[in-house]
């Protein structure tokens, strides 16, 4: 069986490869059929793996025959398995969508099946160049889906992703360079095994593991190596917007996991508290500042990003479940919430929220994935962001203030969503209610907005039994909380980010509120600053690493 492991690289491969000859040579119009076995084909091979890795077993396989560390080893852990599944699933739904709006030709679903092949790669190499040649993939991929509209917005959007990509991706080359030079092997797990060998006090390994950190940061978005993500995630298609902030950005963050928690680089780790503690906050304050509704679900992204990265850095075993749990739940409804605007931009052709209002009779399934979406996102029970963020909240007891960072964020999470619903709510003033002037919203688009409502629902009525599955899948072994995340006292102060953000909305509907959202939705990063600040991050996480690993 450790044979099949490596079909889940190369089915979207040879699926993508099939499409092309479909469009070039055949012309059956069968791109999307094709895509659509395929990834069903990996998700029955992943239904077939669960057996193994549930029993806390690894599978590994050694490609051409060839054993580590000279020869490339792809391997699956929980962590690998899990995050193949939540990628699979995702892009699988996507495509049903992208189906739906019937307005793509082959060229589209061979880059996406691409970009779901190099996803893979990603989450299975154990060999850390073969890691930076699918980001690669994953990143070419993704240059051009963004740029697929042909518009002057997306394009510019694509090129400044490529641009500030390639910078992430040479300090992530630098790392590579320098890990080599030290310990002689590319093999994860092998330098795992070799680091007592290196010294790992060293300012050159410390180097060596920023840049590294630094280079995949630009792919997971935190702060300060996010400009690209607003506008890439804003002007991209829908089905390649909920991709990207469901999938990719989340896939690029479990490859610094999985670098830092092989390598048991624990003072590195503890930074991510602070980086994404003030990922969280700073990133929902332009959030609510935004008119646009895919760029406000873009910061947002962020934001939420923020949440997982602060719990992973606290490097227990609970916050690392809590952060795998909100991972898997933002997933869920990051792409829910993308695709339930991408149905109103779809029916109306506008995006600017005072453009939209009153859209909840005439798009009703929307409105419910919508609404579905926004309360799982801002943590109110029984939905799934609710159980995620109380583990997180946990988590963080020993470091106050990220924790009130953190609940900030949630407080501006609230009110960001509270003004997205005005689509949805109210009367319609600058929007015509004619039917003609309306297109209808596709069976096939509204399918995957069923589905991921459900998950969000399953995922949170449930939580005791996901996080026993998580800690099984991440330490082979059923971990026992004794957090009741439906008692009185959590229920009760779960109410207060709501409230808070509810009062805030209030605010921010006021003269002196929507003056300051203006002038902060007016605050541009050129390119040049946006390179600029890639490096600065580079150099500030270096000597906070030097700072933390000095301490007594």
């Amino acid at each position: 069986m450790n044979n099949l492991i490596i079909f889940l690289i190369i089915i979207p491969f040879a699926a993508s490869f099939l499409v092309l000859l479909d469009g070039y040579l055949l012309g059956l119009n069968r791109s999307a059929t094709i895509a659509f076995v395929a990834i069903c084909i990996c998700l029955i091979l992943l239904a077939i793996f669960s057996l193994l890795i549930l029993q806390g077993k690894v599978i590994n396989y050694p490609v051409g025959g060839w054993k580590e560390p000279v020869g490339i080893n792809i391997y699956m852990d929980g962590l690998a398995w899990i995050a193949s599944l939540i990628g699979t699933l995702i892009t699988l739904l996507v495509l049903i969508f992208s189906i739906g709006e019937r307005k793509y030709d082959y060229k589209f679903y061979f880059l996406f099946l691409v970009l779901l092949g190099g996803m893979e790669g990603i989450i299975l190499t154990g060999d850390i160049f073969n890691m930076f040649v699918f980001f690669e993939i994953v990143s070419v991929a993704s240059y051009i889906l963004i740029a697929y509209p042909k518009k002057e917005r997306s394009i510019m959007a694509s090129f400044n992703y490529l641009l500030i990509s390639s910078l992430g991706m040479g300090f992530f080359l630098l790392g590579i360079a320098l890990l080599y030079q030290q310990t002689g092997i590319l093999s994860l797990r092998e330098i795992a095994q070799a680091r007592d060998g290196v010294n790992v006090n060293s300012t050159l390994f410390i180097l060596t593991i920023t840049s590294l950190t630094a280079g995949i940061g630009v792919k997971a978005a935190f702060i300060p190596l996010h400009t690209w993500l607003p506008n890439a995630h804003a002007f991209a298609p829908h089905p390649v917007s909920a991709i990207l902030s469901g999938v990719i950005i989340k896939v690029s963050f479990l490859a610094i996991w999985r670098i830092l928690r092989l390598l048991d680089i624990f003072y590195l780790q503890h930074v991510f508290i602070w980086i994404g503690a003030v990922t969280a906050f700073l990133a929902v304050i332009l959030a609510i500042a935004q008119s646009d509704c895919k760029k406000l679900l873009a910061y947002s992204s962020i934001s939420q990003m923020g949440f997982i990265i602060a719990s992973f850095g606290v490097a227990t075993s609970f916050s690392l479940t809590a952060s795998l749990y909100h991972i898997l739940n933002h997933s869920i409804f990051k792409s829910l919430l993308f695709l339930s605007v991408g149905a109103v931009i779809y029916a109306t052709g506008k995006r600017e929220v005072n453009d939209l209002a009153g859209l909840g009779k005439k798009i009703p399934f929307a409105k419910i994935g919508f609404l579905i979406g926004a309360l799982s996102i801002c943590g109110i029970p029984p939905f799934n962001g609710y159980a995620s963020k109380t583990l997180i909240f946990s988590s963080l007891k020993a470091y106050p203030f990220a924790r009130l960072l953190i609940f900030l964020a949630s407080v501006g999470t609230v009110t960001s969503f509270i003004k997205l619903s005005r689509v949805f709510r109210g009367r319609g003033k600058s929007f015509s209610s004619r039917k003609e002037n309306r297109k209808k919203v596709p069976h096939e688009m509204l399918i995957p907005l069923a589905v991921l409502s459900t998950l969000c629902v399953i995922t949170g009525i449930w939580p005791h039994l996901t996080t026993k599955v998580i800690s099984r899948l991440l330490f082979r072994e059923n971990l026992k909380y004794s957090l009741s995340f439906y008692s009185p006292s959590k229920l009760g102060s779960s109410a207060l980010a709501p409230g808070s953000g509810l009062l805030l909305y209030l605010f921010i509907k006021s003269s002196g509120g929507e003056k300051t959202l203006y002038l902060i939705r007016k605050l541009r990063i050129s390119l040049n600053n946006s390179l600029l600040l890639v490096i600065v991050g580079f150099i500030l996480m270096v000597i906070v690493s030097l700072m933390i690993k000095n301490l007594p």
